[in-house]
């Protein structure tokens, strides 16, 4: 996520970074105080309202709390500070899961995005593209393992989980009949995953046998659907996966945070979102 602004200075990060991360946890904000409880947490990634937040970002967050949801992940600003977006959240009683930030966001320091983490009481964090000229030959996904491992481990100094948020072409691209994805991981142990069910399914993969691969290491998913006729994105449950089986693998994988987006939706996002949701609750998740 890119284009926040805040008013913290490195310092301030420094001293802030201690008190919050014991004090957010204590109060249950961060989804590993859900983990520790047994619980899992439903969020609403805001891509799939992407319109709505840019003409108005709280009456967006207001309307997706009202469908219920008490989480949500962002993948971009929309124009608001750190500070802004917390406010919004906080008045909607909504807590953020987890976050989008751009690769080139990061090389340009780490330390301004953990601060505005800190601000929003937010702790994971996910990579959500490679841009094509990034990605393509063996060196290149060595060289983006050796740089997410190290960026991994500094943000888990800090208190913070980095993932890597996966499309299709990670598992169609092939080194030594290896899928990229996998030399990725395989060579950037503290990296966490974050997997999109319907990129999984599109490429090529089982989306629960994917979860169980990833055991330990997934501790947020994308919950999409792809539709039984021709395979767009469809609402979650009303597609052709297999629900039962991913939320299975999913409980013994150790997910604790079900984020459901819907790239495109052929009704509104809203209802999408709604129709997404009460499917999850009526599958017993919270």
């Amino acid at each position: 996520m890119s284009n926040f602004s805040s008013s913290c200075s490195r310092r301030e990060f420094l001293q802030r970074s201690a008190a919050v991360a014991g004090g957010a946890l204590a109060l249950g904000r961060l989804p590993a105080a859900f983990a520790a409880t047994g619980l899992t947490q439903i969020g609403a990634q805001l891509y799939t309202v992407r319109d709505a937040c840019k003409t108005d970002f709280p009456g967006a967050l207001k309307r997706v709390a009202s469908l219920g949801y008490r989480g949500v992940q962002l993948s971009r600003a929309y124009g608001q500070t750190a500070e802004g977006i917390r406010k919004a959240c906080d008045d909607n009683g909504l807590t953020i899961l987890a976050t989008h930030v751009d690769i080139d966001e990061l090389e340009k320091g780490l330390d301004p995005v953990m601060s505005n983490h800190e601000v929003m009481d937010c702790r994971y964090i996910a990579i959500p593209y490679l841009p094509a000229p990034r990605r393509k030959t063996k060196e290149d996904w060595l060289k983006l393992a050796a740089q997410f491992e190290k960026w991994a481990q500094e943000f888990k100094k800090r208190g913070f989980t980095l993932m890597y948020h996966n499309h299709a072409f990670e598992f169609e691209t092939k080194f030594d009949d290896k899928p990229a994805l996998d030399l990725l991981f395989d060579n950037a142990p503290t990296l966490q995953a974050e997997p999109d069910l319907y990129w999984v399914w599109k490429g090529g993969a089982d989306p629960a046998k994917h979860l169980l691969r990833f055991k330990n290491r997934t501790p947020m998913i994308h919950c999409k659907d792809a539709d039984k006729s021709d395979g767009t994105f469809a609402e979650v449950g009303y597609g052709q996966f297999d629900w039962d089986a991913i939320l299975k693998a999913g409980k013994e994988a150790g997910v604790i945070g079900y984020l459901v987006e819907q790239d495109k939706c052929k009704r509104n996002p809203f209802d999408s979102l709604k129709m997404s949701l009460e499917f999850l609750k009526s599958k017993g998740l919270k």
